[in-house]
């Protein structure tokens, strides 16, 4: 490699960590890197585009001895091997190596295997979707540490709205009355603020850039650019990408399904299956698993991060569904969850964590559909509830 040629991709991707520093980091990104530090190996940290990963590197940079930054779509530009480039830069004395954006390259994890192989330098990498550099990472699974960076939580969010750091807490806290009752005392006061968090301002490059197009931008990014990473795609993709995406933030959670998109768009239920696992791999949308054996329903809840379902309905001039802004959040807050739909009775409840069942909804909603189900709640949009099987759905957005 020309010495030059390195030169320059130093300087432009130094020049993207200095821009991306910030004063105030949001305290998820906190966390990680605080545990980043204190770690060696391989360590990877996936998130939606918009969700803090180059602010995150940039901290790990500014705090790391002997670190370089490589901002990988500079890399790509320059036609330049990402092995190649680890390469003459171990050889010049640097030990930590910080990837940004790794999922533009092909076959980035069979460098980043071979170099750590050879060296067993630390190496912390940035994509834009877990499920993406989970499979490709699987070749570094005995390596690597993961780190997922998702949207703001609304404990984040009124972090940076009012400047009150509240505790993090676990999913059994919320299920316990007497427990939960503090917590919610101290954020009733804020919850005005949960609105705008749901409509908009969930994604911190939403919140902090304070565009209205910022949601559609990362679409088109998406859409145009992460997915030609992932697979083949022409046109027509493109196109019927775009049309499912807005059928999907413009429809009820149960509304969207494999043969109501194909019958709509014209293609096979093959090709919508093939399409939502891509689409799930560049992080934009979320599929939630079925729970439980002998199911009717065999393909995913499609769900999608904050605030991108109200985003777009903006944008197409529709109103959100509440019921998927609803099931958007909570999923994005508990993580790993299952689908609640047996096909034995008519009305099941929506989801399991563990080995507690939720049926989310409104102010209104009844126990009916959980009433049998011994370790069971109701996650209600409302502000204070007296009794201990109901819990109000904004706490859960304490959980990180």
């Amino acid at each position: 490699m020309e010495e030059r040629t390195f030169a320059y991709i130093l300087k432009i991707s130094e020049r993207i960590a200095r821009a991306s520093k910030v004063k105030k980091l949001r305290p998820l990104s906190k966390e990680i890197a605080e545990n980043v530090l204190k770690r060696e190996g391989v360590i990877i940290i996936p998130g939606v585009r918009g969700s803090g990963k180059t602010t995150l590197l940039s901290e790990l940079y500014s705090k790391e001895k002997n670190a370089i930054f490589i901002n990988a779509e500079v890399l790509a530009k320059q036609g330049v091997s990402l092995l190649d480039y680890l390469h003459y830069s171990y050889a010049k004395g640097f030990r930590v190596f910080l990837i940004d954006e790794i999922h533009i390259l092909p076959e980035w994890e069979k460098d980043v295997k071979i170099f750590y192989d050879e060296t067993k330098s630390k190496i912390v990498i940035s994509g834009s979707s877990a499920i993406a550099l989970r499979v490709k990472g699987s070749e570094l699974s005995r390596r690597a540490t993961f780190y997922e960076l998702k949207p703001l939580s609304f404990r984040e969010y009124l972090y940076f709205r009012v400047g009150r750091n509240f505790p993090k807490r676990r999913l059994e806290y919320f299920l316990d009355l007497k427990k939960r009752r503090k917590l919610e005392k101290m954020v009733v006061p804020y919850l005005d603020y949960f609105l705008p968090y749901l409509q908009f301002d969930a994604l911190p490059a939403a919140f902090f850039e304070r565009k209205e197009d910022v949601y559609i931008n990362i679409v088109e990014r998406t859409l145009r650019y992460d997915l030609a990473y992932i697979r083949p795609i022409d046109n027509f993709y493109i196109d019927v990408s775009y049309k499912i995406l807005k059928f999907i933030s413009l429809s009820p959670p149960s509304k969207v399904s494999y043969s109501r998109i194909s019958s709509q768009f014209g293609v096979s239920i093959n090709f919508v299956r093939d399409l939502l696992y891509s689409l799930e791999q560049t992080g934009i949308i979320y599929r939630v698993a079925p729970y439980g054996k002998g199911k009717v329903r065999k393909e995913e809840k499609v769900l999608m991060p904050l605030s991108f379902r109200s985003a777009l309905c903006l944008h197409y001039n529709e109103n959100p569904d509440k019921g998927g802004l609803r099931e958007d959040f909570f999923v994005q807050h508990v993580g790993k969850c299952f689908y609640f739909k047996t096909g034995i009775e008519r009305r099941t409840p929506d989801f399991v964590v563990d080995d507690c069942v939720f049926e989310i909804g409104g102010p209104s909603k009844g126990f009916e559909q959980i009433k049998k189900y011994k370790k069971a709640f109701l996650v209600k949009e409302a502000i204070l509830l007296e009794k201990e099987k109901e819990v109000p759905i904004y706490l859960f957005g304490f959980l990180y």
